[in-house]
C-alpha cells in the first residue's frame, strides 16, 4: 500500500469508534488510561524494557522522545500522535501491541487514547500514591447502619440492587468477634453471659471486654510476625538459634497497651535513635534485626549485610507500604513510578547501622516474671553511672593535662607471635601490637628521671586506622587484662606498699593484702578484669563500630582511658623500670578490615590525684556495684540483637547497583524517599517518622486494608500486599480511602478503635450464611452482601484445640516452647540441634510462643499455610488440602489435646452419652450442631467401642477421645 493510502487509512482507523466514549464526560487516566498502558504497554515499555526508548511508567517518560528522536504522543493532538498511528495500524507487522505479544486494542480503548491526548494527554499519579481524605457531608441514617463503614457498604449494595443479609444470631458473631479480637474460641460461660445479657449494648461490652484482654496483642501480634520476619533462628544453611524472642513480646505488649500506630513504626525502625531511648525503644528496633544471617563457613561477610539491607528495605515496602519495590533493585519499577535510583536512596537511609552480632553491646533482658527485678536493676545501674560521673568529675577528670607526663618507652617484648613495636608521636611514644595474638605481650618502660614519685599511671588506648587483611598479615586483638610491676635489680629489692584497687573508670579490682618487699618482678599494681573495666578494658569497646561485615571487624569509636591510682606515691629508684603485662583476645579470622591496639602511658606525682583514692564516696560506689553485679546476676536474661547506628565518621557511602549486581557500583546515591511520593527524609529517625506521617498516603491505606482482609476475609484491597498498578483496585475506594482518612486523623493511629468499629458495624454482623441467588452473583462476598466466613490462621486452628482440653496456658510471654513434634524433623546438616519437647505447662502454650525454626517450620502449623518467614509475608494464602485433615486427626499432639476434650465430655456425670457428645461439639463449632451431625458422632463413639479396641485399658476414654479427634476436624471448627 502506498504511504500516502495508508496514513490516510491509519487516520481514519484513528477516528473510528469516537462514538464509543461519551464526549461530555473527561478521561479519567487512572481509570480508563493507566489499565491499557498497564495491560498492553509496559511489558516492553516499562522499567524492566523500554523498547525504542520509550515508556509509559511516568509522563515525563511518555512524553519524551524515543530513539528514533520523535515523540509519541503529542499533547492535544491525538492524529499527530505516533501513539495513536501505531496501535490502529491495520498492518501487524507495524501495529502494537505485536501480535505475539496480545490482542488488538479494542475500538473503545482506541477513542479512550485518542479523547485522552486530544485533551492534553493529562497525568495522575496512581491511586495509592494520593492522600486519602474523608468523603464530604452526613449520608442520611437509615435503620441498618450502625457505624459510618456501613454507608458505603448499603450505597453499593443499593446501587447493585441487592439487599443486606439479616443480622447473626448471637452464637455466631460471639465466635467470630472472639477469633478476630483474641484468636481464641469464646468460653461456655462466656457464651451463656452474653446469651442473657439482654440489655442494649451487649455486644459493646462483649468487644470492650476483649479488647481489654490481654490475649488481644498476641492475636495480632501473630499477624505483625509474619511481616516482620521472625523466627527463632538465623536462617540459611546452618539455621543457629538466635534469641530475639524479647521483640515478639515487646510487640505483644504495645499492641495491649494500644501504642499508636505511627508510634509502633517510628520505634522499630528508629527507637535507638530517639532523644532519652529507652530499653524498650531500643528493642523495638529488633525489627530489623529479624533479618536472615548466614554463618555459613566462607561467606562474604559484605554480601550477606547487604543483602539484610535489602531485606529491611523490602520488608518496610512490603509489609508496611504495601508495594513490590524489591523490582526497582534492579531496574526501573515496570508498573509504577518508582526508579531504581529511588530504591537505592531508600536503602541508603538503612545502611548506617552497625550489623555486627556482637551480642556484648545488646540489650540485655529478662523472662517476663523477672522484670520487675530486672527493672530494679537498670534503675539502681542508671543511679550509679550518676554518682560514678561525678565523683569522675570532681576527681581525675579534672586534673589538668599537664600532669600528665609520657614515659620513654625504652623496649618492647613480647610472647607467641605478637610483636609490639613503638612508634613516636607528638604527644609521646606509643606500643602498636602487631602479628598474630596468641597469649600475652609485654613492654618496659623507663621512668622519666631518676628517684621518681608515682601518684597515679594513665593508660590511654587509641584509635587505629583500618588496615586489609589481604593486603596486610596484621591481625588485631582485644585487651582483655592487665598487671603492672616494678622491674629493678635484685640487690635493690621493691619498697611494698599498699595499693589501690580503684582506677577512676567503672573499675572494681579484688582486694589484696599489702605485699611484704620481695625481689624484682613482684606485682606492684593489681590485676583488673576486662569485664570490671569502663575504659578499653572491657573488650566490647575495642570492638564496637563495624565498617564491614558481620563479625568483629571494627576501630574503636574514641579514645578510651583508665588510670590506677597508688594509696601512696611510689617512689622508684634509678634504673627502674615499669612493666606491663597484657593479656588479649584475637578480634578477627584474618578476613576483612582488622583493628590493632595502640597504647599510650603517662604517669603523674600529683599528691591531689593519690588522694582520690581515699575518697570514702569510692568505697561506698564499689560496694553498691557489687551489689548490683550479683542482683544481674541472679536474674536470667538473653541478649536481643538490636539496630545501633555507626558514628558519623565511619557512615558507609551507597551506590546504585547496576542490575543490583553487588560490585557493580554506579553512581553514589543519598538518601531520601521516592519521589513520587510526597515528603522527605534524610536519616533513618526521619524515615521513621515519615511512615507514619501526615504525607504519607500509604501507611493508612495499607493498615486498614490489612486490618480489614483479617476481620472480613479479603482486603478492601485483594492484593494487600500489592497496592501498585498491577494490584487489583478496592472493591470500595471511597469506604478505602475514608477509613483510612478517619484512622489517622479521628482516631489517633489506635487499632483497638479501629477494630472497635469494624467488629460493632451492622456489615460485620451479618449472616455469613449464603443464598444460592448470591452465591451465583457475588460468591468471594467483594459487596459484603453477608457475614465474614473465613477458615482459621494456623496459630488459631492450635489455639482452639489447647482451650477445647482444658489445658491451655494462658501464661505471657517469654523464651519459645517446644510442643511435642515427630522425631527426625530437625535434622539437618551442619547442626547438631534437637527438639526437646517442653514439659509441663509450658508445652501447651499459645502456637505463638512455639518455637520457629526457619528451614524447618513447626509441621502441623506449616499444613495450615503458615510461612517459614524467611522473608517479609504480607498473605497469607488459605488452602484445604487432606494434609489438614491428617494433622488434626493422627498428630499426636492433637490426638492429645483431644483426650483433654474426651476427659471434659466423660466428666459431665448425670448426662447421657449423646448430651456429653452434644456438649463437646457445641464448644468445638462454638454452636449447637444439627442432629444428623450429632448421630454421625454418636455411633463412631459405637463403633469405636465395640471394635478391636474393645480390649482398652480404659475403651471409654479411647472411644471418646475419636469422637472428640473429629470435633476438632469439622468444619464448624475450622472456620469463624
Amino acid at each position: 500500500m502506498p504511504r500516502t493510502h495508508r496514513t490516510i487509512l491509519v487516520a481514519l482507523l484513528a477516528l473510528a469508534g469516537a462514538a464509543l466514549v461519551n464526549a461530555s464526560e473527561p478521561v479519567d487516566f487512572n481509570d480508563q488510561v493507566r489499565p491499557i498502558f498497564v495491560q498492553h504497554c509496559l511489558a516492553c515499555h516499562g522499567g524492566v524494557k523500554q523498547a525504542g526508548g520509550i515508556s509509559f511508567v511516568t509522563r515525563k517518560q511518555a512524553l519524551a522522545e524515543g530513539d528514533s528522536g520523535v515523540s509519541v504522543i503529542e499533547p492535544g493532538d491525538a492524529l499527530a500522535s505516533y501513539l495513536v498511528e501505531r496501535v490502529v495500524d491495520p498492518d501487524d507487522d507495524f501495529r502494537m501491541p505485536p501480535p505475539e505479544h496480545g490482542r488488538r486494542l479494542s475500538d473503545e480503548e482506541i477513542a479512550t487514547l485518542r479523547k485522552w491526548i486530544d485533551a492534553g494527554a493529562s497525568w495522575d499519579e496512581p491511586w495509592a500514591f494520593r492522600a486519602p481524605k474523608q468523603v464530604d457531608g452526613d449520608a442520611p441514617p437509615t435503620a441498618w447502619r450502625r457505624q459510618p463503614i456501613d454507608r458505603f457498604v448499603e450505597e453499593r449494595l443499593t446501587a447493585e440492587d441487592l439487599k443486606p443479609s439479616p443480622e447473626a444470631d448471637r452464637a455466631q458473631w460471639l465466635r467470630r468477634v472472639s477469633f478476630d479480637l483474641i484468636g481464641l474460641p469464646p468460653t461456655e460461660s462466656e457464651r451463656t453471659l452474653f446469651e442473657s445479657d439482654l440489655a442494649p449494648g451487649a455486644h459493646d461490652r462483649v468487644v470492650d471486654r476483649l479488647l481489654a484482654s490481654p490475649h488481644f496483642g498476641e492475636r495480632w501480634a501473630s499477624v505483625w510476625l509474619d511481616l516482620a520476619r521472625y523466627a527463632d533462628t538465623m536462617g540459611f544453611e546452618r539455621d543457629p538459634p538466635r534469641d530475639i524472642w524479647p521483640w515478639r513480646d515487646w510487640v505483644v505488649r504495645t499492641l495491649n497497651a494500644d501504642t499508636p500506630y505511627n508510634e509502633f513504626l517510628l520505634k522499630q525502625t528508629a527507637g535507638d535513635l530517639l532523644e532519652d531511648a529507652s530499653l524498650d525503644d531500643r528493642l523495638a528496633t529488633a525489627f530489623h534485626r529479624n533479618s536472615q544471617t548466614n554463618t555459613e563457613g566462607g561467606t562474604d561477610d559484605e554480601e550477606y549485610r547487604w543483602s539484610a539491607v535489602v531485606d529491611r528495605v523490602d520488608a518496610t515496602w512490603q509489609g508496611v507500604l504495601g508495594m513490590t519495590m524489591g523490582c526497582a533493585r534492579c531496574h526501573d519499577h515496570p508498573y509504577d513510578p518508582l526508579l531504581q535510583a529511588d530504591y537505592y536512596r531508600f536503602a541508603a537511609l538503612l545502611n548506617t547501622t552497625q550489623d555486627a552480632d556482637l551480642s556484648e553491646d545488646w540489650p540485655k533482658l529478662a523472662v517476663p516474671e523477672d522484670r520487675a527485678r530486672w527493672d530494679e536493676a537498670e534503675a539502681l545501674d542508671e543511679e550509679l553511672a550518676q554518682v560514678r560521673a561525678a565523683i569522675h568529675a570532681k576527681g581525675l577528670a579534672a586534673q589538668p593535662a599537664s600532669l600528665w607526663s609520657p614515659l620513654a618507652i625504652d623496649k618492647a617484648t613480647s610472647t607467641g607471635e605478637t610483636r609490639l613495636e613503638i612508634r613516636t608521636h607528638e604527644k609521646g611514644p606509643e606500643v602498636v601490637a602487631v602479628g598474630t595474638v596468641t597469649d600475652a605481650s609485654a613492654f618496659t618502660l623507663t621512668a622519666p628521671a631518676p628517684a621518681t614519685t608515682l601518684a597515679a599511671i594513665r593508660i590511654d588506648a587509641l584509635p587505629l586506622d583500618l588496615v586489609q587483611a589481604q593486603k596486610s598479615a596484621e591481625y588485631g586483638f582485644i585487651l582483655s587484662r592487665l598487671r603492672v610491676f616494678i622491674e629493678r635489680d635484685a640487690k635493690h629489692p621493691v619498697s611494698k606498699q599498699p595499693v589501690s584497687k580503684q582506677p577512676v573508670s567503672k573499675q572494681k579490682a579484688a582486694k589484696e593484702d599489702a605485699p611484704e618487699p620481695a625481689p624484682a618482678e613482684e606485682p606492684l599494681l593489681v590485676e583488673v578484669a576486662a569485664d570490671e573495666a569502663d575504659g578499653f578494658f572491657r573488650p566490647i569497646e575495642s570492638i564496637r563500630d563495624t565498617t564491614a561485615g558481620w563479625g568483629a571487624y571494627t576501630r574503636m569509636r574514641e579514645p578510651r582511658w583508665a588510670a590506677f591510682i597508688f594509696d601512696e606515691p611510689v617512689k622508684l629508684a634509678p634504673g627502674d623500670r615499669l612493666r606491663f603485662e597484657l593479656k588479649h583476645d584475637m578480634t578477627t579470622d584474618g578476613q576483612g578490615p582488622v583493628v590493632m591496639q595502640r597504647l599510650r602511658v603517662s604517669t603523674t606525682a600529683d599528691a591531689g590525684v593519690a588522694s582520690l583514692a581515699k575518697d570514702p564516696e569510692l568505697a561506698k560506689l564499689r560496694e553498691r556495684e557489687e551489689e548490683l553485679v550479683e542482683l544481674r546476676t541472679a536474674i536470667p536474661s538473653t541478649a536481643t540483637p538490636v539496630l545501633a547506628e555507626q558514628p558519623p565518621h565511619l557512615r558507609r557511602k551507597t551506590y546504585r547497583l547496576d542490575r543490583g549486581a553487588l560490585l557493580a557500583h554506579a553512581e553514589q546515591v543519598e538518601p531520601g524517599v521516592p519521589g513520587a511520593l510526597p515528603g522527605a527524609a534524610d536519616d533513618r529517625l526521619a524515615l521513621g517518622r515519615w511512615l507514619g506521617s501526615d504525607d504519607n498516603p500509604l501507611t493508612p491505606r495499607v493498615l486498614v486494608n490489612r486490618v480489614w482482609a483479617e476481620v472480613f476475609g479479603a482486603g478492601l484491597v485483594e492484593t494487600v500486599d500489592d497496592f501498585g498498578s498491577t494490584g487489583v483496585e478496592p472493591s470500595h475506594p471511597e469506604l478505602l480511602d475514608d477509613l483510612a482518612a478517619r484512622f489517622r486523623d479521628e482516631l489517633g493511629w489506635s487499632l483497638k478503635a479501629l477494630l472497635r468499629e469494624l467488629v460493632l458495624s451492622a456489615t460485620y454482623r451479618q449472616d455469613a450464611r449464603v443464598s444460592p441467588e448470591l452465591a451465583e452473583r457475588d460468591p468471594y462476598n467483594r459487596l459484603l452482601a453477608r457475614g465474614p466466613r473465613a477458615r482459621l490462621r494456623a496459630e488459631m486452628v492450635r489455639d482452639q484445640a489447647l482451650v477445647l482440653s482444658g489445658q491451655f496456658s494462658p501464661r505471657l510471654g517469654g523464651p519459645p516452647v517446644m510442643p511435642y513434634q515427630p522425631d527426625g524433623v530437625w535434622r539437618g546438616v551442619y547442626s547438631s540441634a534437637v527438639w526437646e519437647t517442653s514439659q509441663g505447662p509450658e508445652r501447651f502454650r499459645r502456637a505463638l510462643y512455639t518455637y520457629w525454626k526457619r528451614t524447618t517450620g513447626y509441621p502441623s502449623m506449616v499444613a495450615f499455610d503458615a510461612p517459614s518467614r524467611e522473608q517479609c509475608t504480607a498473605r497469607r494464602p488459605t488452602t484445604n488440602t487432606p494434609l489438614q485433615a491428617l494433622v488434626t486427626l493422627n498428630d499426636p499432639a492433637f490426638v492429645e489435646l483431644a483426650q483433654g476434650l474426651a476427659d471434659r465430655m466423660l466428666a459431665r456425670e448425670g448426662e447421657s452419652l449423646a448430651e456429653q457428645i452434644a456438649w463437646g461439639a457445641a464448644e468445638a463449632a462454638g454452636r449447637p450442631l444439627n442432629e444428623k451431625s450429632l448421630d454421625e458422632l454418636v455411633k463412631l463413639y459405637a463403633e469405636t467401642l465395640t471394635s478391636d479396641h474393645q480390649g482398652h485399658a480404659d475403651n471409654q476414654r479411647f472411644a471418646m477421645t475419636v469422637v472428640a479427634n473429629v470435633m476438632l476436624n469439622l468444619d464448624a471448627a475450622l472456620t469463624k
